[in-house]
């Protein structure tokens, strides 16, 4: 069972025991009963708290359900004057002193979520956020302690245990000090909390006004002077979709020109890699507008998106679509595309790609560059990596936004497919590297998906015991390397390393993958299947490591061709292979299968076989079509053309600097001209 599917079981058990015990409370109401109702008070509480930290999504379906945290504190509470109530001989006392107090927590949680809210509002409203530019004379103060800001709401709700247990705890004894001191700790907990957060909240309600920061972030820039920039934007802001900026990160640092990447949803600051690039985000317009980067001249966009309008409306620079990957997908080949000043693709394939579209885009807007990114990848030396146990990498795409752009194998052919490796006379590894977005939008997708996990951890568990993934030494490292990544990937008042330039930041956090990665393949039994769903190993790590790839139409096959290994893809349209090829490019040095996995057993034997491998000439052939040649490389080729595209922006809009009263302490240097 997948981590997954785990999760969603113990959500739905904890989720059953939580409505069990307000089932009993109300039970108690009737009877009445103090100890049923202590009982089932007790597991109410105790089932909220097992249901945050499972981490499940229940919590979510719970919220739309109208059964979320703060209906669930108040359906208890209501329950508490209820049984109080239900009992005939129980003093007046009790019940008002019960209700006083609710009362006046009440009111102090909402002050205390009101101060909050106005703090985060406030800081919301600056114009950009920033990382790795200075900008401490703008006097920003440090928001509140995370302790008192993160969970904020469990933790003020959780003030009225004193109280509850103050009441049944004078319910049974019929002394009144057990509700009157309950009473007194609940609210006084509740008093405390609002004036410790106050100094804080008042701090950090300490801002410039708007004109002042844009006047501020302005010095900055004149300072660094950017001249190519990275520009994104998505409206459905996740981790899923910052893979399109992330892979760019080190192409931008090894640029001779001088790098910012500008964001502008503050959301995507959380999924940013590390880099030594500086970053901006602003989320308005009207603010965008009005940062000034004078010796831009040059901005790269990996994605289509609405929002690219607002830079693109900037006249004086020369506007790139970089894509997130080559494919034959539609998507890699759009009309949209006729908006920018050049269109950056891997090699000839892409180019080819655009001409097909008729009237779409000009042949001088196309520029081959290469996949600078590609660079880690390992050349295939002939034979398998490991004689004794070959590996086969089964890296399907998603289901696309439509049904029209599904490509996916996974429902129609992926069970099939590893059932098929599995049973296969020679003992092999596979490798299972979905897309991140399988089974978002296809609840078909989502059920294959997750029977091929089930697949291939039956049969580790069968082949090396159900703890074959489960070594308690590599996990007590890995969870260390976690921790120290997640405390140098964490800025602002919740760092530990505050004063850590973003430079050094990153050097350590990229070193801190490399050991995790070379952990995560050392703590595994050699042969053992793996289903790779995090970060860590990264695709390309799991290339380096796999003989086999089988695959969908996407950019994956097409970064694969770079190791020169065999591949396979999936026609599971049916079409002739000659017209299959001829559509689908990547094809073309590919093993073809169909819906019913034919064509598995050639693709296996050219991996184990070199010389029944009739494919691999055409590989050599195709890797230069699709990515173009090896020499000069392709972060000389990227390079190079960010160069000459900067200088050809300078001849058409030569560098006009602002007022230089307006920015006095800015160096006279003269711009950087590109070699």
């Amino acid at each position: 069972m997948g981590k997954a599917r785990r999760q969603a079981v113990l959500g739905f058990l904890i989720t059953a025991a939580l409505g069990l015990g307000f089932l009993g409370m109300l039970a108690a109401v009737v009877i009445p009963s103090l100890l049923v109702f202590s009982c089932a008070t007790a597991a109410t509480y105790v089932a909220d708290l097992l249901l945050h930290s499972s981490e499940s999504s229940t919590l979510d379906r719970l919220r739309d359900s109208r059964f979320g945290l703060t209906i669930r504190f108040l359906i208890r509470q209501f329950l508490l004057l209820a049984f109080c109530g239900s009992i005939d001989d129980l003093d007046s006392f009790v019940v008002q002193m019960t209700s006083v107090g609710l009362l006046l927590l009440f009111a102090l949680q909402l002050v205390y979520g009101a101060v909050l809210k106005r703090v985060k509002t406030e800081r919301a409203a600056l114009p950009f956020t920033t990382r790795g530019l200075d900008l401490e004379a703008l006097g920003i103060r440090r928001m509140p302690h995370p302790f008192l800001m993160n969970k904020h709401v469990r933790k003020t709700l959780h003030l009225d245990v004193p109280l509850i247990a103050g009441a049944l705890g004078t319910i049974a004894t019929g002394r009144w000090e057990f509700v009157t001191f309950g009473a007194i700790a609940a609210v006084w907990f509740a008093c405390l909390a609002v004036l410790v957060l106050l100094p804080g909240a008042r701090n950090a309600l300490i801002l410039p006004s708007p004109d002042d920061a844009i006047v501020e972030l302005n010095r900055q820039l004149a300072t660094y002077r950017p001249q190519v920039a990275l520009y994104f934007t998505f409206a459905a802001v996740s981790r899923d979709f910052m893979y399109q900026v992330n892979m760019w990160l080190e192409s931008l640092e090894t640029l001779d020109l001088r790098p910012i990447i500008v964001l502008r949803e503050r959301a995507t600051l959380r999924f940013l890699d590390a880099t030594s690039v500086p970053v901006i985000c602003v989320p308005k317009a009207e603010y965008l507008a009005r940062v000034e980067m004078p010796e831009l001249r040059v901005t790269l966009y990996p994605g289509n998106a609405g929002k690219n309008v607002h830079m693109l409306q900037r006249h004086d620079v020369k506007h790139v679509f970089i894509g997130h990957g080559d494919s034959d997908k539609l998507a890699s080949s759009n009309r949209v595309s006729k908006v920018f000043d050049e269109i950056w693709v891997a090699g000839r394939a892409g180019r080819d790609r655009y001409e097909r579209i008729k009237h779409a885009v000009t042949a001088q807007q196309i520029v081959e560059v290469g996949r600078p990114q590609l660079a880690p990848l390992r050349r295939w030396t002939g034979a398998v990596g490991n004689s004794e146990i070959p590996t086969v990498i089964y890296a399907p795409t998603w289901e696309g936004w439509t049904d029209d752009a599904c490509y996916t194998s996974v429902i129609p052919a992926g069970e099939q497919l590893v059932r098929a490796l599995l049973a296969h006379e020679r003992r092999l590894r596979i490798i299972y590297k979905p897309h991140p977005l399988t089974g978002t939008r296809s609840a078909a997708a989502a059920t294959a998906h997750r029977r091929i996990i089930a697949l291939l951890q039956e049969d580790n568990a069968q082949r090396f015991g159900r703890n074959v993934l489960d070594s308690k030494a590599a996990s007590r490292q890995l969870a260390r390397i976690d921790k120290r990544l997640a405390a140098y990937q964490e800025r602002g008042v919740r760092s530990k390393y505050p004063d850590l330039t973003e430079e050094a930041r990153t050097v350590r956090i990229r070193k801190l993958r490399e050991q995790a990665g070379t952990l995560y393949w050392d703590s595994l039994p050699e042969s053992a299947h793996h289903v790779v769903t995090e970060r860590v190993p990264t695709l390309y790590d799991c290339f380096n490591h796999s003989d086999l790839l089988i695959g969908d139409m996407s950019s994956v096959v097409s970064d694969f061709v770079a190791t020169r290994k065999p591949y396979a893809i999936f026609n599971l349209d049916g079409l002739p292979d000659a017209e299959f090829r001829n559509e689908q490019r990547t094809a073309y040095a590919s093993y073809l299968l169909d819906g019913d996995c034919n064509g598995l057993d050639q693709a296996l034997a050219a991996t184990l076989d070199p010389t029944q491998d009739v494919m691999a000439s055409y590989r050599e052939q195709l890797k230069d079509y699709l990515l173009g040649a090896d020499h000069p490389p392709s972060t000389v080729r990227f390079n190079n053309a960010a160069n000459a595209l900067y200088s050809r922006g300078l001849q058409d809009f030569p560098i006009e600097y602002p007022a230089f009263e307006e920015f006095p302490d800015r160096p006279g240097q003269q711009p950087h001209q590109p070699v």
